[in-house]
């Protein structure tokens, strides 16, 4: 039985891949942070271990030596589209020191294997590297210093960049939550030209990338250091909301250009690959849009 060590439990798609581990058989460890909501875990709260973390390099050290596990799953982050002043301390922390913290722990007790997590805004205007804000800027800087913890301590890393995601319960505002909710209670929403293509990759098929990833890094005689997009299907925001009034029949009250495009909008997303061995998508896009509204319709 292998033994996960993952951050970001608390969340929509790391609390999915705990409980997607979890029916596979691994013995899973939740590392959580000072903010993360343990009563997201309630469910599961008998069947895993809680490891607390104080903020400090020495903490990370001994919580990681404690779990002694076999891959680290690495979807703690903070985000942010558009970052103010005051959260640049927050946003280096999670997202630099934390990680710095864990790959430092990860090699130094001995397992040396991490999935980490990286986003498609890291290439803003096509194939190369153009972060698209401060946020995406983070996750490179990560990608690099994983690199050098590969080079110069072994470490064996797969990075997993994701597109747009969405799936069943997600709490999060993104734009399939908000498209479903004005399809379920018909009212007008204000929405960009939509001319926008999206990359939408159900939740599922996120955890079953992960855990391939993780499987792979166990399976590999010699350290990896690799990167994929994870792509799924393609459309404009246009076309999803259509996609969405055919699923669900509830037509959508779009108000198309009640609202501006983004500063720095991608229209084009960044093309998906290499393929990660053994991986690809499972869940149509109708499948996964009408399981979400019809929980979304029950609440």
């Amino acid at each position: 039985m292998p033994r996960a060590l993952l951050t970001g439990a608390a969340g929509f798609l790391g609390g999915n891949l705990l409980r997607s581990l979890l029916v596979r058989g691994w013995e899973v460890h939740a590392l959580l942070g000072a903010t993360c909501r343990e009563a997201a875990l309630e469910d599961v709260r008998e069947r895993i271990t809680i490891h607390h973390h104080d903020g400090s390099t020495d903490g990370m050290l001994e919580l990681v030596g404690k779990a002694q596990p076999d891959v680290v799953f690495h979807l703690a982050s903070v985000f942010l589209a558009d970052h103010q002043p005051a959260q640049i301390e927050g946003l280096m922390a999670s997202n630099l020191t934390f990680s710095t913290q864990l790959a430092e722990a990860v090699v130094a007790c001995g397992g040396g294997r991490l999935v980490n997590t990286g986003t498609s805004w890291q290439y803003a205007r096509g194939e190369g590297y153009l972060p698209l804000n401060l946020y995406a800027a983070t996750k490179q800087a990560c990608e690099d210093i994983l690199t050098y913890y590969h080079d110069a301590r072994g470490l064996s890393c797969i990075t997993l960049k994701l597109f747009d995601t969405y799936g069943t319960g997600d709490p999060r505002r993104k734009l399939v939550s908000l498209l479903l909710e004005a399809a379920r209670s018909g009212g007008p929403i204000a929405l960009s030209p939509g001319e926008q293509t999206l990359d939408l990759l159900h939740m599922d098929d996120v955890a079953a990338a992960f855990r391939i990833a993780g499987e792979c890094l166990l399976a590999a005689p010699e350290p990896l250091l690799a990167s994929h997009l994870l792509g799924g299907t393609r459309l404009t925001v246009r076309a999803l909301a259509e996609c969405i009034t055919q699923v669900t029949g509830c037509p959508i009250q779009a108000q198309w250009g009640g609202r501006p495009y983004r500063p720095r909008e991608i229209m084009v997303p960044v093309s998906p690959g290499p393929d990660l061995p053994g991986w690809a998508p499972q869940v149509s896009l109708e499948e996964g849009l009408g399981a979400a509204f019809r929980a979304l319709a029950l609440t």
